[in-house]
């Protein structure tokens, strides 16, 4: 386990303030003030004192890999939306938003003993649900994701919220994870100006991949993964600027859709 130092205490209450404020802080007065932390798992320990003093329970994770190392990072602000009608996220703050398969929990995955581990099957057996989502991006950092990766965890892996969309087939996952070309253009749209229009790629091909090397590894302070919640893998179109953008509308034909109203 982590130690916890006066220093992940002082950042986690900087970073809590800055997503109070919806403001954010330079990576370089920080690290003139020597609170960058230096390993993955000071990180984790940030993100806990961090959501700790936000208040808001944890809604979900956004699971990826650093070289091959699963990270987690917790989702606090969790909207669903409605189908066949426009959803309105009321947080302010928004800079960018990613379009991605996500998974909803039916049981807890536990850490499990030295010696056992979960199988892509048994994961799959332990989920509720497969479903489009679109998370939104913002960061508490002035240099955005260029800083130190464990800086750049501290602060969320830069999440500002999640909406749940439809839920979807479970051979849309199977298609992704072997490049299936047949699969239909994604496209994401604001009012009238295409951002994005091409076959999704899954950053680790599998979306199931991140999810089970993080049930076999984990190592965050908020409880793990929980019965009920979302777990998101990867954009499927890239990290897109919104700019002025306040409603935003993604389809991917036959297979699910999601109209999103942002704040002006």
């Amino acid at each position: 386990m982590t130690t916890i130092t006066e220093a992940n205490i002082r950042l986690g209450m900087i970073l809590a303030e800055a997503e109070a404020r919806q403001s954010s802080i330079s990576a370089e007065k920080l690290e003139s003030r020597d609170l960058i932390p230096p390993t993955i798992g000071s990180a984790m320990a940030v993100q806990a004192l961090a959501v700790g003093t936000i208040g808001k329970d944890v809604a979900g994770w956004k699971l990826g890999l650093n070289n091959g190392r699963p990270v987690a990072a917790p989702l606090l602000d969790l909207y669903d939306e409605v189908q066949d009608s426009t959803l309105t996220v009321p947080k302010p703050g928004a800079v960018g938003i990613e379009i991605e398969v996500c998974f909803v929990l039916a049981e807890d995955l536990p850490a499990l003993p030295l010696g056992e581990t979960y199988t892509r099957e048994t994961i799959l057996e332990a989920v509720e649900s497969i479903n489009l989502g679109a998370e939104f991006v913002s960061y508490r950092l002035t240099e955005e994701n260029r800083v130190p990766f464990p800086l750049f965890l501290a602060d969320r892996l830069a999440n500002h919220s999640f909406v749940l969309g439809p839920a979807i087939d479970t051979s849309v996952m199977e298609a992704l994870a072997l490049q299936d070309p047949s699969l239909p253009p994604l496209m994401v749209e604001a009012e009238d100006d295409v951002l994005f229009g091409a076959i999704p790629v899954h950053p680790q091909m599998d979306p199931v991949a991140p999810l089970l090397a993080y049930a076999n590894a984990q190592n965050d302070h908020l409880g793990g993964l929980k019965r009920g919640q979302v777990i998101t893998t990867g954009s499927l179109c890239g990290m897109i600027r919104l700019g002025d953008a306040t409603r935003i509308t993604a389809r991917w034909e036959g297979i699910g859709g999601m109209d999103i109203q942002l704040p002006g």
